[in-house]
């Protein structure tokens, strides 16, 4: 499923109601680098007309503070995305696994606990999930952007599409 723009809009505003204010970009390629819209804050977007059809054309998002990323572009495939989701749903995480519309997989982890941690405690928390499974160290940090899910990817075009979550 690919959502439609007032879908992204709604399921922007619905995280945001979730799990906390986060920011939004629109990546592009021009040439042969990845360039971004200035990020802007769901909270403040969803307040205008104008904000609303940013929301709806987006395709990037923050981590959010509730949320670690598994990012498998290296050594990524199918199995070894099944062989962590299998580890996590042994250890009892949320998450939501997909094949990223690029180059890899991207596990979603949602632990609720995480936003009572400071920025530094969640980066350690993160780091070390990060570590365990081998991916990738910089989506430790709160500030980096992802594709956004169940939309088209700013390089490829081709959607981050869900392929498993947990039981």
């Amino acid at each position: 499923m690919v959502f439609t723009e007032g879908e992204r809009s709604s399921y922007l505003v619905g995280l945001c109601n979730k799990y906390g204010d986060f920011k939004v970009a629109k990546g592009f390629v021009r040439g042969d680098k990845k360039t971004f819209t200035k990020r802007k804050n769901v909270l403040e977007l969803w307040q205008s007309d104008e904000g609303m059809k940013f929301l709806g054309v987006a395709n990037c998002r923050q981590i959010l503070n509730s949320e670690i990323i598994l990012d498998m572009d290296e050594d990524a495939s199918e199995k070894r995305m099944n062989d962590i989701c299998d580890e996590l749903d042994s250890y009892g995480f949320l998450y939501k696994a997909y094949f990223s519309g690029s180059k890899g997989y991207h596990i979603h982890i949602l632990e609720n606990a995480l936003i009572k941690y400071s920025h530094v405690s969640r980066q350690k928390i993160r780091g070390f999930l990060i570590s365990k499974f081998k991916c990738d160290p910089h989506m430790a940090s709160d500030n980096v952007l992802i594709a956004l899910e169940d939309t088209e990817h700013f390089k490829t075009g081709q959607p981050k599409t869900l392929l498993r979550e947990s039981r």
